[in-house]
């Protein structure tokens, strides 16, 4: 079993390169398009508004059919894009796809190693990868729009954006540096008054689930395994996020309706997961009005820098945390650790 799920994970890894190290395929000869400001602006609309209006509807869902139905939805939501840039779109999708269905066959073992972080890599990696995907269709339409609409764009490869929270040139700048210090200092600063009672540093053991393991392998392998996670998650969430719902918002409504909107949306599709977990309303509002701050934040992060500084930030204020509590709640048996993955999602 072990094999086979290493072998599946190869062959997905390898299976992504040769896509999303090329561009869009279109031929040059092919007569360029003018779009006008509405088909432009709905190839950003559809699937900025529709995955917070589906999300919405996880909550009258029975919990085995959530990852069939957001697969479905996610993959449905890619249909401007195809419309667009088919070649990329339609390849991309075939990706995210096999993504889904590894993931969802995994889900199947939840102790599989003791927790279903396996399964949730490959569903996250799905998800993200069709807002990648929409994001891209949104940035050609855009080059395909008539002179005049839109101010000056600039378009990234999957490449720069998924080495960007590894870029030292991005992670020098202050305004990615400084807030990704704060926040983990804040993180800390939580865990620490939290109490040590199930950390490594109090029992000197570390467990994922009822498998004991050395602590340094495990801090190891969660932070290997949230490098790639939670980047696919920055990604693609600040691709859709702030790349397409938020940059055509701000030409449609005006920068402050835009941030207010976006503010709004993205801590709101965190809510049914929430709700689906049990947590009263008093600590969901909270955890939005902190989310819908942390979004201002990123806004101001990718109009300064762009969306390859964004990224970078997202990215590693979701590493930092995971890794933290691996630290800070693996040192007894029995502890249901597993990456915080929101299939809506994920902050």
């Amino acid at each position: 079993m072990k094999k086979s799920l290493s072998i599946l994970l190869f062959l997905f890894i390898v299976s992504c390169m040769p896509v999303f190290s090329q561009e869009f395929s279109e031929e040059a000869s092919q007569p360029k398009k003018e779009y006008s400001h509405a088909q432009v602006a709905a190839t950003a609309y559809v699937p900025y508004f529709g995955d917070a209006l589906l999300s919405s509807s996880l909550i009258f869902l029975p919990g085995d059919l959530i990852g069939h139905y957001l697969s479905v939805e996610s993959l449905l939501l890619n249909i401007p894009a195809a419309i667009v840039n088919p070649s990329y779109t339609l390849t991309g999708s075939a990706i995210s796809a096999a993504s889904w269905v590894a993931g969802l066959y995994l889900s199947k073992y939840p102790n599989l190693y003791g927790n279903p972080i396996l399964s949730d890599v490959f569903l996250n990696s799905g998800l993200k990868t069709d807002m990648w995907l929409e994001y891209k269709g949104y940035e050609k339409a855009r080059s395909m729009a008539k002179e005049g609409i839109y101010p000056e764009y600039e378009e990234l490869s999957f490449k720069d954006a998924f080495t960007a929270p590894f870029n030292p040139n991005i992670l020098s700048k202050k305004s990615v540096w400084i807030p990704i210090a704060a926040y983990s200092a804040f993180i800390v600063g939580y865990n620490c008054l939290a109490g040590f009672d199930n950390s490594v540093f109090k029992t000197g053991e570390s467990y994922l689930g009822n498998y004991k393991i050395p602590i340094a392998l495990g801090a190891a392998a969660v932070f290997a395994v949230s490098c790639f996670n939670y980047t696919m998650t920055g990604i693609g969430e600040e691709a859709l996020f702030r790349g397409t719902g938020y940059e055509e918002m701000k030409v449609s409504f005006g920068v402050v309706p835009a941030k207010i909107i976006d503010a709004v949306a993205f801590s709101a599709v965190h809510i049914p997961q929430q709700v689906i977990a049990g947590i009263d309303w008093t600590s969901i509002l909270l955890t939005t009005a902190f989310q819908s701050g942390i979004t201002f934040l990123l806004q101001w992060i990718y109009d300064k820098g762009g969306l390859k500084d964004s990224i970078a930030v997202h990215a590693w204020i979701d590493i930092i945390p995971a890794t933290l509590t691996y630290l800070f709640t693996t040192g007894t048996q029995g502890n249901n650790f597993a990456l915080n993955i929101n299939f809506s999602t994920k902050l």
